[in-house]
């Protein structure tokens, strides 16, 4: 099509990202603060030495292994917190300040002990005279004088230089996010009048919305991934038929729309069940901690039926998206721990024991990645230990936590089967429980109910939740600690993970105050500058460096960009409403875009290549010459994309002179898409607007030659043709078809559409 060069050519939109945002909790030592604080330029506090010189270097690479709650060392006056632990820096600080008060023959205990220079079940550690050794001392020495250093708050001066997304901004994109619709005027008009007390409010009515509970489904598969049993009968066939013999029940139906529904419903309605409950749970705002002591679970009419359920009290027979709490008989259910769609997307075997499983729970739910806690092993052939997952420092360090948890998992089988073996768990390991307490005989029975309420009544557990609606909302994981100081940027990098572990921390917090109800922290997070960050102006490289991942720059999902699409411009992306969908049909652009199937690819693509970038205009060119014939088939009232113009509005006349009434009203239409499909709200003099007119001029004029040249056909391309109703799909009659272009307007109007949904403002987030 003719109009594509000059798109190519002409869309200077296509620019690379760049977001900078609002360091409120950036510490500058040796600047000066309004009040003409001064402080030593060579200064640093004791808190920031014991992080950067001490807590990384020495105790989270040398002693962490042994000295945690649960490790080798736990009887030893050094008990550390794991740095997946809330407020861990300051809790060592303290544990290590304790100790350092410890003398013998004058030197702390604190250098002796790491030296070997008195007895230490670790061995040799430091060395006097290195690098880290003096670091150690260092602190000691600050322990006995410390340091008066001024740390000076340099957030107010970065404020004035950054900019964050107004209320009504923030609106728009935070509606599209959760219930993927655009706000109506009157809701920009609140919260821009009411401020951040009507912005809560309103975000607050979104959460009560369907659509938020199947994006909710959304956040927790990417942790979960048990949609990987969607489709055909793979979650089905997770179930023993003795155990389920009604599991494939919708086979043997008689014809009927019963058995229609229960056909295409009963398998995913199994495969989302964990999904389910997460969606339950917060709807009906019960402390998100029933994720996991829920002692039911959560079942539609199709699962009921599969489970042999009977009359759990439905409503509607035939509605998928009815929930009840369902028991099945002799289960000891325990929300999320007990589905067997959780048990079977992280099994075990007869020699992992269910270590994979305890790893998941303390990942999903406890916010600790073991693997990354400690330096594990290069060579496994130089482990001698008898029993190295009890015995050798290194291994025990992880086991430690692991172990207890798998063995609550003992009475559950590889295939996710309540199965209490006779012989019960092997004396050799840890015994089931969790962190120091163990699983007693009485609870042997329901090991998982018992494991749900401690992990639930650990601090590690709220901050989970917070993560999982962060990094649904703000698109990426919180950042991890930094250790490398020889990287350049280092410095940064450190301050940016205080900034967001303090922020993260605090919402934790307030999740906590109320009672683990989710929706409550929603807002905080949107309202925050890790949501609304989008400009920064007059900063320093190092105030760059620092605040750089901060806001929403991020690469829309296959998912969250289908669903802007339909909110913005009306329809999906597709010719026919029985077409597969192009960007979340797993045959069609999923996978290529970035999408996840659960199974085999659980990790998305964030950084956009050279095939998504074309995928992006292909996206962009079709729905153009899609939508332009199918709004001027409208009404102009039931218009969403051109309300104020119409084929016939030509800018200049058959004499070339401008026809003032029709150049009005197409500016008056191009701001109204700005505004409508990039959210910008431009003055008609804007060269944003101006620049948009130009192409619709260009193309149109290029157009309409061509056709009075007989280069080009007064009818539009078949693709673009409106012939059918989207919606019904039904033939429409030959007065209400969209087929002829004969002045080039439609095509013209199609070439400023693909233009501006190409931006990178309707790509990205």
């Amino acid at each position: 099509m003719l109009f594509l060069e000059d798109i190519f050519l002409s869309s200077r939109r296509l620019r690379v990202l760049g977001v900078f945002a609002l360091g409120v909790f950036l510490t500058a030592c040796g600047a000066e603060d309004e009040a003409d604080i001064t402080a030593d330029p060579g200064c640093i506090s004791d808190a920031e030495y014991f992080q950067k010189q001490v807590s990384i270097p020495v105790l989270e690479k040398r002693c962490i292994a042994c000295h945690t709650a649960t490790g080798l060392a736990r009887h030893s006056k050094l008990v550390l917190a794991s740095p997946s632990e809330s407020n861990y820096l300051s809790r060592n600080l303290e544990a290590v300040r304790e100790v350092a008060l410890y003398e013998y023959e004058g030197d702390s205990i604190l250098l002796l002990k790491p030296a070997n220079e008195i007895a230490h079940g670790g061995g040799e550690q430091l060395q006097r005279g290195t690098a880290d050794f003096d670091a150690l001392a260092g602190l000691v020495e600050r322990f006995k004088n410390p340091q008066s250093c001024q740390s000076i708050s340099a957030d107010a001066a970065i404020m004035e230089r950054v900019q964050l997304r107004d209320l009504g901004q923030t609106l728009r994109h935070a509606k599209m996010q959760l219930v993927g619709e655009l706000p109506a005027a009157e809701e920009i008009a609140a919260v821009q009048e009411g401020g951040e007390a009507a912005f809560t409010s309103a975000i607050d009515g979104y959460l009560k919305r369907d659509a938020f509970y199947d994006v909710l489904r959304l956040w927790m598969n990417e942790k979960l991934h048990t949609n990987k049993y969607l489709r055909g009968d793979n979650a089905t066939n997770l179930l023993e038929e003795d155990d389920y013999p009604e599991r494939k029940f919708y086979k043997d139906l008689p014809d009927s729309p019963w058995a229609e529904f229960a056909y295409e419903h009963t398998n995913d309605s199994v495969a989302r069940e964990p999904l389910d409950l997460v969606a339950y749970v917060v709807k009906n705002n019960r402390p998100f901690t029933e994720i996991l002591t829920a002692d039911y679970m959560v079942v539609n009419p199709y699962s009921a039926r599969v489970y042999g359920l009977g009359d759990v009290g439905f409503d509607n027979e035939a509605d998928p998206q009815e929930l009840r709490e369902g028991r099945i008989v002799g289960i000891p259910h325990a929300g999320i721990l007990t589905s067997a769609m959780f048990l079977n997307r992280f099994p075990t075997t007869a020699t992992n024991l269910n270590r994979h499983r305890g790893r998941m729970v303390l990942d999903l739910f406890l916010a600790t990645d073991i693997l990354k806690s400690g330096e594990r092993p290069l060579d496994p052939t130089q482990v001698q230990d008898h029993n190295p997952t009890m015995n050798n420092p290194t291994c025990a360090k992880c086991h430690a936590e692991v172990d207890p948890i798998a063995g609550a998992f003992q009475n559950w089988d590889d295939r996710g089967r309540y199965r209490p073996p006779e012989t019960g768990w092997p004396e050799s390991l840890r015994p089931p429980g969790f962190g120091k307490d163990a699983i007693g005989s009485e609870d042997k029975l329901s090991s998982l109910q018992w494991l749900a309420k401690r992990i639930t009544q650990d601090e590690r557990f709220a901050l989970a939740a917070v993560k999982i609606v962060y990094q649904g909302l703000v698109g990426r994981a919180p950042v991890e600690n930094p250790t490398d100081e020889t990287d350049p940027r280092y410095a940064a990098k450190l301050a940016f993970f205080n900034i967001e572990k303090d922020f993260l921390q605090t919402v934790a917090e307030k999740l906590m105050a109320n009672e683990h109800r989710l929706k409550t922290i929603v807002a905080d997070i949107i309202l925050s500058p890790f949501y609304r960050a989008v400009a920064g102006e007059g900063l320093t490289p190092e105030e760059e460096d620092a605040i750089a991942p901060l806001g929403t720059a991020q690469l829309l999902t296959p998912e969250r960009l289908d669903d802007r699409i339909v909110a913005v411009l009306g329809y999906p992306w597709k010719r026919r409403v029985k077409d597969r969908n192009q960007l979340t049909h797993r045959d069609q652009f999923l996978f290529f875009y970035g999408g996840i199937d659960s199974d085999q690819i659980t990790r998305r693509i964030t950084e956009p290549n050279g095939m998504m970038a074309n995928i992006q205009m292909r996206m962009a060119a079709e729905m153009g010459c899609l939508l332009a014939p199918r709004d001027f088939a409208k009404e102009p009232s039931e218009r969403l994309l051109l309300p104020f113009v119409e084929p016939s509005y030509e800018p200049t006349d058959i004499n070339g002179f401008e026809v003032p009434a029709a150049v009005e009203a197409i500016r008056v239409n191009i701001q109204y898409l700005h505004k409508r499909i990039l959210g910008e709200h431009l003055a008609l003099s804007s060269p944003e607007i101006e620049h948009t007119f130009q192409l619709f001029m260009d193309t149109w004029r290029e157009g309409l030659g061509a056709i009075d040249n007989d280069e080009l056909s007064h009818d539009l391309t078949w693709h673009c043709r409106h012939n059918r109703d989207f919606w019904t799909d039904a033939e429409l009659p030959d007065e209400e078809r969209v087929v002829h272009d004969d002045n080039y307007t439609i095509r013209a109007w199609s070439a400023v559409l693909t233009y501006l949904i190409a931006d990178w403002r309707f790509l990205y987030e």
